[in-house]
């Protein structure tokens, strides 16, 4: 059966006309009511890696946000708007403009707390999860990540912004497990995926970040909005519009692999040709090449990688003195306690032989103080 995925466009954040755009998406969707009941609750799951200003491509922006609580709440009894960071306070942050947009539009900004569990049994790796109460409440979870970059899995989109749903010290406990392995961290987020599937997914792509993602890039005016029921179409098509390979993205080559069988999902565009949105010249996470025939492509996985000389060939963070205000940030997020701050040479200090490469530290930074950058013989290698 094929999935529909909707492309709308749109350049500028005024809510009338994402309003509309995502009206029209609906429609072409089966319509609001397919997805919001008369009377349900609705959780939308925003992209908050950290509290930071709309304009820097960081966060689900708040009007986009805005759109989407009035829409649904024509059908719902209650709207409810949350994440949870990587570091800081999701519901007493101001910077992100969530608390006024729930104010005055009558939603509840919800702060994430581990009360709830989920479960599938057509897990890869893992069957069980201890999520977000909200989360697990909800009657309907609307998903409304940001497309961004992402120094671990290429990008992070539909299936990588449900890992928001787990919360606290859970978070790095699935980077530690997954150590040096992409492929399996990307199996965790299938996993993941699909025992808290959401209603309907929405993607910010008006603004998106490009470059050093998820929070040190830069700005894209890549004019989109993205739409679709299903994630995992959704995430397939995202990246054509910006000119990547959609299987570079791990989860998406996780899923077309291990649950396809090898074939791509069977997606019907709906609304805009891909060739009339696409965006040219956006920057992939500095240190990766993108080309059909990689090495996540051709059956070479990480862990095949870390046997062969991995602190040869493999990207890694490198820690930029001049930029870094020793917010310790990082320090404070890393799962195996691989970083310091030196307070004499006023720097971070990375041991790389415990270093995981799970690069949570360059997704928290907020001074974009950490890049993501590839050694000479991986470079050479391709």
């Amino acid at each position: 059966m094929k999935n529909t995925v909707v492309i709308k466009k749109c350049k500028e954040y005024k809510v009338p006309d994402i309003q509309a755009r995502i009206e029209e998406g609906l429609e072409l969707l089966g319509g609001l009511d397919k997805f919001v009941k008369k009377g349900e609750s609705v959780l939308l799951k925003v992209n908050c890696l950290f509290p930071s200003e709309p304009e820097k491509a960081v966060i689900t922006h708040p009007e986009f946000v805005r759109a989407v609580v009035r829409i649904v709440k024509r059908n719902a009894s209650k709207v409810m708007i949350g994440d949870s960071p990587g570091f800081g306070n999701f519901t007493g942050s101001k910077k992100t403009g969530y608390r006024e947009v729930a104010m005055q539009e009558g939603a509840e900004l919800v702060e994430f707390k581990e009360e709830g569990e989920a479960g599938s049994n057509r897990a890869l790796v893992y069957r069980n999860f201890k999520i977000a109460g909200a989360v697990a409440a909800a009657d309907r979870i609307i998903n409304l990540p940001k497309l961004k970059t992402h120094g671990l899995m290429y990008m992070t989109m539909c299936v990588k912004n449900m890992f928001g749903i787990i919360v606290g010290a859970g978070k790095p406990a699935y980077h530690m497990r997954a150590g040096r392995d992409k492929m399996l961290f990307a199996r965790m987020l299938v996993d993941l995926f699909t025992a808290k599937t959401p209603d309907l997914n929405i993607v910010d792509g008006i603004v998106a970040m490009q470059g050093n993602g998820p929070g040190g890039g830069e700005p894209a005016y890549t004019g989109v909005i993205v739409m679709g029921e299903d994630g995992f179409a959704v995430d397939h098509v995202i990246p054509q519009i910006v000119g990547l390979n959609p299987d570079r993205v791990y989860t998406n080559a996780v899923y077309r692999r291990e649950v396809l069988g090898g074939a791509a999902p069977d997606v019907e565009i709906a609304g805009e040709n891909i060739a009339d949105v696409a965006y040219k010249g956006f920057k992939p996470v500095p240190g990766e090449k993108d080309t059909p025939d990689s090495k996540l492509n051709t059956g070479v996985t990480f862990g095949t990688l870390y046997r062969f000389g991995r602190d040869l060939i493999t990207p890694k963070q490198v820690y930029l003195k001049k930029l870094c205000t020793g917010c310790r940030s990082c320090v404070k997020v890393c799962p195996v306690s691989a970083l310091v701050y030196d307070e004499k040479k006023k720097r971070i200090i990375c041991d790389y032989n415990k270093c995981i490469r799970c690069f949570i530290c360059q997704e928290i930074c907020p001074e974009k103080a950490i890049v993501i950058k590839k050694p000479l013989l991986g470079k050479i290698l391709g």
